[in-house]
Order: structure tokens, then sequence, then C-alpha cells
């Protein structure tokens, strides 16, 4: 089973998958292999089956090409495409019963940059997206944006997404965020009651859309430093792709 950690940039993509794959080594005496997708990251607090890094990083494309932050991971993300008679033979080399897959660190440069065609690297059929919603989005205009940026996650790489909340070790209103993802209906409601003109008005758009288009989902809370979601993690991927415990 493949899993793409993804979401906004901060969002804990790296310490979950780290503490993810550990905790699966662990309690479930399974393998697992890590694959970092991210060249912006300067340390990896895990060991990287596979390391895009060897190829190239974000400050080496900034000083050959002369390039920006922003520019360098467009460029990083053209490169892993133009590698892909080179890249794509080393990831098929990274055997595992579970492949964790670091994205890169920028969300938007990997989604609305051809990233579909880096997915294309692996086998969809057993991929599965963990699109991650930090602590910093628990209010209601945060999780309307990342339910909006997780259907655009959808879209664009089709393969099938579940939300996951990260760092709620950081949050104290971990319920109230769970009634919104619950009932997109409640979550309206509470979007209709923030103040402005346009912006109310943003809101109330979105919000319609994410309730026809979202239905209830089982949430998922996760904490990459006390472990706590872990197992419910575990059980949801296995829920997407598992019929009577066999991988499809």
């Amino acid at each position: 089973m493949d899993i793409l950690f993804l979401g906004p940039a901060g969002s804990g993509k790296t310490s979950l998958l780290k503490s993810f794959s550990e905790w699966i080594v662990k309690t479930q005496n399974k393998s697992v292999s890590c694959i970092n997708l991210d060249p912006g990251v300067d340390n990896l607090p895990y060991n990287a089956d596979f390391d895009i890094r060897k190829f190239f990083t974000i400050e080496s494309i900034m000083k050959e090409e002369k390039l920006g932050p922003n520019g360098a991971f467009v460029r990083a993300i053209e490169k892993m495409i133009e590698m892909e008679s080179i890249i794509k033979p080393e990831i098929e080399k990274v055997r595992a019963e579970f492949r964790l897959i670091d994205s890169p660190g920028q969300l938007e440069p990997f989604l609305f940059h051809s990233g579909e065609k880096i997915i294309k690297y692996f086998d969809k059929e057993r991929m599965l997206g963990i699109f991650l919603i930090p602590a910093e989005m628990f209010d209601a205009r945060g999780i309307a944006i990342a339910e909006l940026l997780s259907l655009m996650v959808r879209l664009k790489l089709e393969i099938p997404t579940i939300n996951v909340l990260s760092k709620i070790d950081l949050s104290k209103n971990v319920e109230e965020v769970e009634e919104f993802l619950k009932s997109p209906r409640r979550l309206r409601r509470a979007l209709e009651n923030i103040k402005g003109g346009l912006e109310k008005d943003l809101a109330i758009i979105a919000s319609k859309l994410i309730e026809k288009i979202v239905r209830e989902q089982r949430i998922v809370k996760t904490s990459a430093r006390t472990l706590e979601g872990m197992n419910d993690l575990y059980d949801v991927c296995y829920e997407v792709f598992c019929s009577c415990g066999d991988l499809r």
C-alpha cells in the first residue's frame, strides 16, 4: 500500500510520517519504506529508502538557475518529471508492505504544477492520500479552506483521499472541529454567522459547496508527538483498500 502524505506547509507531514512508520513497525510487525519527495527539507527525522535530494535540492536549484524559493519549488517539480526515466526505476526498487511518501513541503507547486504526473510513478490502484488539517486551521474558516483544498487534491491527483486532523496536542477545540467535519451543515451554519461583506458571501458559497459534495466522515485525530490516533489512522487506511482483510 502506498500512502501519500499531503497538506499545507507546516501541517506536520514529515513528523507524522516518521511517527506512523515507527508505530507500524513496532505494533503491526509490517515492513515499511519511506520515500521523500521534498527537495526542500533540510533534515529528515527518518531514514529515507528513496530521497529526491540525491538528485537535487531547492538550494542547489536556486544557486544553479538563479531562482527564488518559490520558483525553485516549481522548477523542482518540473525536474522530477523531466527525470522520470531515472527517478521512477529508483522508486520501483523500494519494496515494502507499506510505502509512506512524503510530499513537497509546499502543496501549491506540487498540486498545480503537474503533481499528477509524479503520482504516476506509483501504482495508483494501491495509493491513498492522507490530507492533513493542522491545529492552526481548527476553526470554521480553516476547516472550510482545508475541505476545499482536499477536494482539489482528489480532483487533481485522482486518488482516494481522507482528511486527518494533525497536531491535536496543540488544540483545545478538537471536539468542535469534529462536529464541523461530521456535519457539513453545522459548518455552513457556523460560517453564516461570521462578520463581513464579500468575505461572508464567499464563505457561505464555499460552505454550500462543501455541504453538497462532502459526506459525513470518520474523524481521525493524530499527534506525531504523543502518538495519539496511530491505530485509527492504520485502521482507516485498511478500510479504504481492504475487503475481508485482503488488499485489493
